[in-house]
Parts: structure tokens; sequence; C-alpha cells
């Protein structure tokens, strides 16, 4: 049965999965990650519909932020597994499986504290410095890939989220002197 979230009616995985496994006789499921990183996580998942005259392919893509703060999160230790999760329902909402809404109920109710986990890899007070930089970067119009290796050259490492807040101060201030 769907699960209403703020108004709107959301299926499951796991209701995408039956109904899937009730209209077809064969069905696979594989996954991989496609990109992990020190706060991230991205799955790819496919779903392959065999019939006797066909196999239909349907994908989906999810990503999952690492909890760093809150031992209580489900994303403090299991990421991977959440991700994975919402990639086979994306890609069973490709299928057709999934209501009018293409995000499961399980995504939908994780908003929250996924963005509490994007939060808890941000450096306390050093949010409104990376929006700094981000402005500087976009009026300089430069590239992500320009202000990663400035930082690398700077400061011995392209991840800016890890920056000091001297740090991001002097590079936001570096690239708005146009010193790129």
């Amino acid at each position: 049965m769907p699960v209403k979230i703020k108004g709107n009616e959301y299926s499951t995985v796991a209701e995408r999965l039956n109904s899937v496994h009730d209209d077809h006789d064969y069905i696979s499921i594989t996954t991989e990650i496609v990109d992990e990183t020190q706060e991230y996580i991205t799955i790819k998942a496919n779903v392959s519909i065999h019939n006797d005259s066909f196999e239909q392919i349907y994908s989906g893509h999810a990503r999952e932020y690492f909890e760093f703060r809150n031992r209580d999160s489900v994303n403090f230790a299991f990421a991977l597994e959440n991700a994975e999760t919402s990639a086979i329902g994306r890609a069973l909402a490709s299928a057709g499986y999934g209501g009018k809404k293409f995000a499961s109920a399980e995504e939908m109710s994780r908003i929250e504290a996924k963005t509490k986990a994007r939060e808890s890899q941000i450096p306390h007070g050093s949010a409104p410095l990376l929006q700094v930089v981000e402005d500087a970067r976009q009026q300089a119009d430069i590239s992500v890939d320009q202000l990663k290796k400035k930082s690398q050259n700077l400061f011995g490492t392209d991840d800016i989220r890890a920056l000091s807040g001297v740090q991001l101060k002097r590079i936001a201030n570096e690239i708005s002197n146009g010193k790129n």
C-alpha cells in the first residue's frame, strides 16, 4: 500500500518489486558502484525484464551521503544499502512500477536525514564560506576543475569541503582578485 508523504502517495521499493514479479516470470537485478568519495556513494541499478521474445533493461541511479555526526542515522552505517535500494526503486520506476511518483517512499522519508548527512560533512561554520567560494568561482567564470586545481596548488588538496575557514577565505579572495 503506498505511503502518504506531504500529501502525495509513494510506493515502497518492496511494493514495486512485488508488482514486477507478479507481472513477469523472470527478472534480474544488478547493481554496481559507479562513484564513491569520502562524502557519498553512487549506485547504478539495472532491472532486466525477460520475456519469451525480448529483454528490456531499465536503469536507475541513486546517491547517498555518509552521515558523520549522528550515529542513529541510517546513513552512519548503511549509506551503501540505502543507495542500492533507491537505485533499484528508480530502475523499477523507469520500468513503469511505482505509481505516479518516481521517488520511492523510502527516498522521500529520508530527505531530511539526507540533508543532515550532507550538512554533517561541512565543517562547522564553513557553509557560508563555501557559498562565498562558489559565488567567486561563478563570477570569475572558472570551472570546478579549475577551482580544484587552484586548491591543490595552494593547499595540497582538491577537496574544497576539507579546507579550513582561513583557506576558504584565501581561495575566494584570490579568485575574486583574478589570481586564477
